[in-house]
């Protein structure tokens, strides 16, 4: 069984918009993320943002693969598990992983140091992961 096409696209259209203002905020420093609480706010849900976009995303093409992710973790190993991402790129993605299933619950507060090494070490990894996962959909989507 696979999902309309249409599902799956508006999962990978809101990861990349994620993504995309996750980027707004990544030449900040630590200092100017402690003083401005909007932006620390808005990195936050960039974040979770990207975490269930991602989980809602795998959950579509994980039958593929014969798993079901139900957190960031295992979302990142069903798409390693199904050939989408190279699995150097799952290990790299491993250091986000607690974090980002904490986020993903609205479970974790975020320092601001810690914010900004996330946000200065990550986005070209999640970058590339959309990247990937739309590569892997249009060779399986018919011409």
């Amino acid at each position: 069984m696979r999902p309309p096409p249409q599902d799956v696209d508006r999962h990978l259209l809101a990861l990349r918009q994620s993504v995309a203002a996750l980027r707004r905020h990544a030449e900040l420093s630590p200092w100017r993320l402690l003083l401005d609480g909007s932006r620390r706010r808005s990195v936050e849900r960039g974040l979770q943002l990207y975490n269930r976009s991602l989980i809602e995303l795998t959950r579509r093409i994980g039958p593929a693969a014969s798993r079901n992710p139900a957190a960031y973790p295992s979302s990142i190993a069903c798409l390693v598990a199904a050939k989408v991402l190279p699995s150097e790129l799952g290990e790299r993605l491993g250091a986000f992983a607690p974090l980002g299933d904490a986020l993903g619950r609205g479970g974790a507060r975020l320092g601001r140091r810690q914010m900004a090494e996330l946000l200065d070490e990550h986005l070209d990894h999640f970058d590339e992961v959309a990247d990937r996962v739309e590569r892997w959909l249009a060779e399986r989507r018919p011409q």
